[in-house]
């Protein structure tokens, strides 16, 4: 299967309504979380180009834009009309050999090669679009025994392990510079979930009824982004809990 965006997911995008959709109306504490922390990365880099891959509603995308000094991001997926489109002053193409040569310094997968059926060379033809120095942020499901209905309904191929992600990772150029799990205590409810076969197919999070400042949602935000500052700083000692979800921070070493 080829390595590019055209063919691996295309069959993904085709059948599963959810992709390429328009954003919810309120947005889930999860992911709300999820942005604030895996994007807190970003902080202080010296950014001009950047990519999302496998953009989806584009949520995470917009909010690329503000750790760019030129504005300047690109999304990326099948969905996209094959001239290409801008939205909300975002390039969007629909393959990845669309990308600039050597420009982009800041690549983003959140929750992406789980689609991906030949997900090492799908990574090493992102490495190759990237300039020298350039951050990858991944965020892929973890722990293929919580495989659920919601995995088959968004076509996952896979969940992963930490080894499991490290070797998809482990490309020439490629400096990891950290791979760790987080939302443990998400883990926990799911497993027990499992444990008693209760099916979870993922409408949850997207029917959150409550708005970004109700709080409820502050509250649930707050214990989820302690979470993965946890699970963070335990990393620091090459101490992995089990998480619902797995980051790696990469760069492209030349």
């Amino acid at each position: 299967m080829d390595s590019n965006l055209t063919s691996p997911i295309t069959q993904n995008i085709q059948d599963t309504s959810p992709f390429g959709g328009e954003e919810p109306t309120n947005q889930h504490p999860w992911r709300l979380s999820r942005e604030e922390c895996v994007f807190g990365f970003l902080k202080g880099k010296k950014l001009q180009n950047l990519a999302d891959i496998g953009v989806n509603d584009m949520y995470y995308t917009k909010r690329l834009k503000s750790f760019s000094e030129t504005g300047n991001v690109y999304a990326v997926d099948v969905f996209f009309p094959e001239e290409g489109t801008v939205k909300h002053g975002i390039k969007c193409i629909n393959d990845i050999s669309k990308l600039p040569e050597n420009e982009i310094d800041c690549a983003i997968m959140m929750d992406v090669l789980e689609h991906i059926e030949d997900d090492s060379s799908f990574f090493k033809t992102i490495v190759a679009k990237l300039k020298p120095g350039a951050t990858i942020l991944i965020t892929v499901p973890a722990f293929q025994f919580l495989f659920s209905a919601h995995d088959k309904k968004h076509l996952h191929f896979r969940r992963y392990n930490r080894k499991q992600l490290l070797k998809v990772l482990k490309q020439d150029f490629v400096e990891i510079e950290r791979c760790h799990y987080f939302y443990t205590s998400l883990f926990l409810i799911r497993l027990l979930m499992c444990l008693k076969k209760k099916k979870f197919d993922g409408n949850d999070t997207k029917n959150w009824k409550y708005d970004e400042k109700h709080i409820i949602t502050v509250i649930f935000k707050k214990l989820l982004s302690l979470d993965f500052t946890i699970n963070k700083i335990l990393n620091t000692f090459s101490i992995h809990l089990p998480g619902l979800s797995l980051l790696a921070v990469c760069k492209k070493t030349q």
